[in-house]
């Protein structure tokens, strides 16, 4: 039998005698298949025809930039500037410069141990051993879910171990000899809802496993004004967590990240300080000043001083009182390591 591989993408007609191939395979080719029983000609022309139209996908996928789309108040002639409509933003504003259309975060990955079960998870039940019974189903707007054996049983509200444990606990009891393994196919959706000074506040529906993070970049992250670094999630009207975005964009610390539940609400307040690092820095910028930070967290933010600045260099500091408006300067020595100041 002669194998053909023919990577061309064509149109097939057939009817009860003739064949019409397509004009990109070539005539040796176009022979070849000639020669081959009608049965065996059908089925290689049907997986040339997959393997043409998978090779189109693949390419309109490549071709296709419509997944992410710009923010309208970025003109065109300003899409290679890193900084927002406004001189003044902050860093890191124009991380959320381009927001995806759709949401969709990775669902393939590992569930934690401590992930809570809620109505519109889908559970996959394996029964083995005496009996032996597959069945998938959802969790119920009653927290329910249907097992083999059991009927309904309440399941929301308890974590991914705890469910397994009590339902093991359950079979072994009624069924000797049997043992259940469980497993989550498909995550529900959630409700949450993002306030403030948000680019675009109101309701998202999200996965179940997303994050502050996940939603910010769903929602356009921040409007020009809004804080970054004071973002808090409310829980039933209590602030549940204080989420700190310079943690990952500055340090790739997740470790801050929280995740949201249905109902949650992700509020970002007004920007309360900000500071302008110029001069002879790495990444000099306006960034978003902390509570009880000082002028080490200021050229920590800035990225440290350029490897050119002598140890004789000062850093000065100009600033003005908020209550009575005067303004004071103060020049700082930068000692022969550059990690500290001195007065």
């Amino acid at each position: 039998m002669k194998i053909l591989s023919i990577p061309f993408i064509f149109f097939l007609l057939l009817n009860s005698s003739n064949v019409v191939f397509s004009k990109d395979i070539s005539l040796e080719n176009e022979e070849l298949l000639k020669t081959l029983p009608p049965d065996q000609r059908a089925n290689i022309l049907g997986k040339m025809n997959k393997a043409g139209e998978l090779e189109e996908e693949i390419e309109t996928a490549f071709n296709n930039k419509s997944i992410l789309t710009q923010r309208p108040e970025i003109d065109e002639e300003e899409e290679d500037l890193p900084k927002c409509k406004s001189e003044e933003c902050i860093y890191g504003y124009s991380l959320f410069r381009y927001s995806p259309t759709t949401f969709a975060p990775a669902t393939q990955i590992p569930i934690s141990s401590m992930y809570t079960l809620g109505p519109g998870d889908e559970i996959e039940v394996v029964l083995y051993g005496n009996e032996q019974e597959e069945s998938k189903g959802f969790i119920g707007r009653d927290g329910k879910l249907n097992v083999p054996f059991l009927g309904p049983v309440q399941v929301a509200g308890l974590t991914y171990t705890d469910a397994t444990k009590m339902l093991s606990e359950k079979i072994e009891k009624e069924l000797i000899g049997t043992k259940l393994s469980i497993s989550i196919t498909e995550l529900r959706s959630i409700n949450v809802y993002v306030l403030g000074e948000a680019y675009r506040p109101g309701s998202y529906t999200v996965s179940s496993l997303s994050s502050i993070t996940n939603l910010l970049f769903a929602s356009g992250g921040t409007s020009e004004f809004g804080s970054l670094r004071n973002i808090s999630v409310k829980r039933k009207g209590i602030t549940v967590h204080n989420y700190d975005f310079y943690d990952l964009l500055m340090r790739g610390n997740t470790l801050n990240e929280f995740r949201l539940e249905d109902g949650d609400t992700v509020f970002i307040p007004f920007i309360e300080n900000k500071i302008l690092v110029e001069g002879s820095f790495r990444r000099p910028f306006f960034y978003e000043f902390a509570a009880g930070e000082n002028l080490a967290d200021a050229i920590e933010l800035a990225g440290g001083l350029k490897s050119e600045v002598p140890t004789t260099a000062k850093i000065e500091v100009n600033s003005v009182d908020r209550t009575t408006g005067e303004r004071f300067i103060q020049s700082f020595q930068i000692d022969e390591s550059k990690n500290y100041l001195v007065d």
